[in-house]
């Protein structure tokens, strides 16, 4: 195996370096939104985005890493497509805005695609959000989408971010294998009634058993916040609204589950067609 001799990536060790700061800004949403980047942290992670040809800028890691032959291999493959990488010293990667163990990571582009491109076949299964205010959440419902073999992931408001670091590590590199849109919820309306897509709302109020719900496809299926559920327009937009019944001394469920039990019933329905 080729040694990958950690001198060909530069040290970077003064905390006030463009690209030290660059990583602290996305750790924030403003950062990511102004830039359009964000943040791989993890081998497993980093591997799998390679894998699914994510747009990165450049990587970021500990000296440590390179003694892994698996480091080893996916860094000489990131060098193979012209990647840029540097080194961080062992204080600055554990600086408390960025990983919480050295190791490796990336900055990577965002990837979205606009609502007119997105192409809606005869049985298309697609998943909308709206206002999922943890990110380990949302990243759980990512990764859980992906599983259901969604063919996108529509988000309906400006807060629910994929690509924050809790996020991106919850969805356990699920995020890299999804098309992302992102639209108002009037837009998601009309869209859905232009393309004939029945849309199945989630709420503990909705009158239907979700194990009675036979579905139409084309299909999508819209989960609302932890707090306060789906807001009025939304509910009014779906064809129909399910619920999980309670058994137990509970009301309700995390949002994270309740997605993955419709996911999955809503997956099963479509394969038996």
């Amino acid at each position: 195996m080729e040694v990958m001799h950690e001198n060909k990536y530069p040290l970077l060790s003064h905390a006030r370096d463009p690209r030290l700061l660059t990583l602290r800004s996305l750790q924030t949403p403003q950062g990511r939104s102004r830039t359009g980047l964000y943040i791989i942290e993890g081998i497993r992670h980093l591997a799998r985005a390679v894998e699914q040809n994510a747009v990165i800028e450049f990587v970021f890691l500990d000296a440590s890493v390179l003694s892994n032959p698996f480091g080893q291999k996916l860094a000489r493959r990131l060098r193979k497509r012209g990647v840029v990488g540097v080194r961080l010293s062992t204080q600055l990667y554990r600086h408390p805005t960025l990983a919480s163990e050295p190791g490796v990571g990336a900055v990577a582009r965002q990837q979205w695609i606009p609502l007119a491109n997105v192409r809606v076949g005869r049985d298309s299964f697609w998943l909308a959000v709206e206002s999922i205010e943890s990110p380990g959440n949302l990243g759980t419902i990512i990764r859980t989408a992906e599983a259901a073999v969604v063919s996108g992931i529509l988000m309906l408001d400006s807060e629910s971010d994929p690509y924050d670091p809790a996020a991106v590590r919850a969805s356990m590199g699920s995020l890299f294998s999804q098309e992302l849109t992102r639209c108002a919820p009037h837009e998601f309306a009309d869209w859905a009634k232009s393309c004939g897509v029945t849309v199945v709302g989630s709420s503990p109020a909705g009158l239907l058993d979700y194990k009675a719900l036979r579905c139409r496809w084309p299909a999508a299926l819209l989960i609302g916040s932890e707090k306060r559920g789906l807001s009025g327009h939304l509910a009014e937009t779906a064809d129909f609204v399910v619920r999980i019944p309670m058994r137990g001394g509970c009301d309700s469920i995390n949002v994270s589950v309740a997605a993955g039990v419709l996911l999955f019933e809503l997956c099963s329905q479509r394969r038996v067609r």
